[in-house]
């Protein structure tokens, strides 16, 4: 009876240690994908930081300025035009053809 006990016992206690040894597997996994898009949230926001700092830079100087202006506000200086480009129009769709405009055009050489 004491071996069926102990038995019991430590299958228990191997079933707890394997249930605590999965629960540990798992987070680890969980950790490694929050660590993947860490990265990659951390690359972005690097790329970001880069564009950001040569934005800066770029304003920085009075050409930069007004080139910001011009883009923004759609500025211009004394003197200079503006140039419209128009689309051409497109044509309106032909209707298909009758029954009798494809008669004709069997026939037509």
């Amino acid at each position: 009876m004491w071996r069926r006990l102990a038995a019991v016992l430590l299958l228990t206690l191997v079933a707890i240690a394997v249930r605590g040894a999965w629960g540990v597997y798992d987070k680890s996994k969980e950790s490694s994908v929050l660590k993947v898009e860490s990265e990659a949230k951390l690359d972005e926001l690097s790329q970001r930081e880069q564009e950001l700092r040569e934005d800066i830079a770029a304003l920085r100087s009075q050409q930069g300025i007004e080139g910001e202006l011009r883009e923004r506000y759609d500025l211009a200086r004394e003197g200079e035009g503006v140039v419209v480009i128009l689309n051409q129009p497109e044509s309106p769709p032909s209707a298909p053809p009758t029954r009798l405009e494809r008669f004709k055009g069997w026939f037509s050489w």
